[in-house]
């Protein structure tokens, strides 16, 4: 079991298990191709054996790599019959808990980038709070999922 399965409340239990798009690293790769192709162009230049882009390169993309597995095994979105729950962190870990109860409205926004490759930014209002949410893949889905879990509490309460 998981750190959030072994922190649920009595009567809690997982809905949805919601998790982070890899697009959420687009600006990363982008910047480890550039430095790829600057290093390729100074051996070009320089007259430099290829073999010293190719192992600069290797080594960058091996952490790159190494880092964008360990930040999204480590990114979880739960949605519980209660709470929403968000941990983080690789070394250090941070978890944001909301109550459903609080929750006013579920907004998605999604790019056309976001459309095409099923992602997008969720914001939960509770009050005059705003808690956003980047990058979250399936984001349709998610917030599906939030309503179902708002409209079953809110026939629990009209029952009672």
């Amino acid at each position: 079991m998981g750190f959030i399965e072994n922190h649920l409340s009595t009567n809690e239990r997982i809905v949805y298990k919601g998790h982070l798009h890899w697009f959420a690293f687009m600006g990363g790769i982008f910047t480890l191709f550039v430095i790829w192709a600057i290093a390729v162009g100074l051996c070009l230049y320089n007259h430099l054996e290829w073999w010293i882009p190719t192992i600069i390169s290797a080594v960058i993309l091996i952490v790159g790599y190494i880092y964008i597995t360990l930040v999204m095994k480590n990114t979880e979105y739960y949605i519980t019959n209660r709470r929403l729950i968000v941990k983080k962190g690789i070394l250090e870990r941070q978890t944001t808990e909301l109550r459903l109860s609080k929750c006013e409205g579920v907004i998605v926004n999604q790019s056309m980038l976001g459309r095409l490759f099923n992602y997008g930014t969720i914001s939960i209002t509770t009050g005059e709070v705003v808690n956003d949410y980047k990058f979250l893949a399936r984001p349709i889905k998610f917030r599906t999922m939030i309503n179902e879990v708002l409209d079953m509490n809110q026939d629990d309460e009209n029952k009672q």
